[in-house]
């Protein structure tokens, strides 16, 4: 369970890539790449992890994901059904930070797009104007030729560095963290949670992915994170609990087994002390 380092290609008449992809369903590891990433989920459903974050997706989803932020994107089970004739419709940018020259995004110019840039590193979900600003770019480039590429990607970024319609994923402290490129060890535990934290996950199993033991990996985990294993447990699978009560489709104890909570009255205890609101609460602000 090794993060996937994601080789992506890029012609060589072209400085960055253009696609729209057409597929059953989305076929995306867990991996990370040194590009930035500019997603538009025209249709597609299901569950996206950007660092310590589990979100959903849905059709019209507009994302933007910095280098080497490691993310995974899994359609809802109905997609992957032998007889289903659901697709996934994305459109997809990636480009480098010196895909225009080393010190192009030095320029005094371009200092406020070089402050989206670094802080892209958390994952970005683009809504309102915004986002509408954006598809409508993004249709442009797909059929632009030459400088006309550039020029539409320089005014998608602009959009990104002017608006105030971004929703940030991960947290500051994640990226502080997974910054420094020697913590294999965590990207593995990072996935071994996102894939399993709707089950009940003992110390012991985590410790096991990381090869060490109880007491070093807890060592190990809380010298990293600056948060105890369980504290974060618990704040990914809140995370989690607070989209589904959003959506109103369950009740406050069918998403407190949902997200991997043994009992509602723990949920209900650990949510709170999280949040500072109950479940109620939130389910009612929808």
């Amino acid at each position: 369970m090794s993060l996937l380092l994601e080789e992506i290609s890029i012609k060589n008449e072209h400085s960055f890539r253009s696609k729209i992809d057409v597929l059953p369903h989305i076929e995306v590891p867990w991996h990370h790449h040194p590009e930035f990433e500019l997603i538009y989920i025209e249709k597609s459903r299901g569950t996206l992890v950007v660092g310590d974050c589990i979100d959903n997706f849905n059709d019209g989803d507009l994302l933007f994901i910095g280098p080497d932020t490691p993310h995974i994107m899994k359609n809802e089970d109905s997609y992957y059904q032998k007889k289903s004739d659901l697709r996934a419709i994305a459109w997809v940018v990636h480009f480098k930070e010196d895909s225009f020259g080393k010190e192009f995004f030095l320029l005094p110019e371009m200092s406020r797009i070089r402050k989206f840039l670094t802080k892209s590193f958390q994952g970005v979900r683009i809504s309102g104007s915004s986002k509408y600003k954006i598809i409508q770019h993004l249709k442009t480039l797909h059929s632009a030729e030459y400088s006309q590429r550039i020029l539409t990607l320089l005014q998608i970024l602009q959009v990104l560095a002017q608006s105030e319609d971004l929703e940030y994923l991960a947290s500051d402290n994640f990226v502080e963290t997974f910054q420094q490129r020697s913590n294999q060890k965590l990207y593995q535990i990072y996935e071994y949670v996102s894939k399993n934290f709707q089950k009940k996950i003992e110390l012991e199993e985590a410790a096991k992915i990381a090869n060490l033991s109880k007491t070093a990996f807890c060592r190990f985990f809380k010298s990293k994170t600056k948060k105890t294993f369980s504290a974060f447990l618990n704040e990914m699978r809140i995370n989690y609990a607070k989209k589904l009560l959003v959506e109103g489709r369950l009740t406050v104890a069918q998403i407190a087994y949902e997200c991997g909570f043994n009992s509602p009255s723990y949920f209900n205890k650990t949510f709170k002390s999280t949040t500072g609101k109950s479940p109620l609460q939130l389910k009612g602000e929808k």
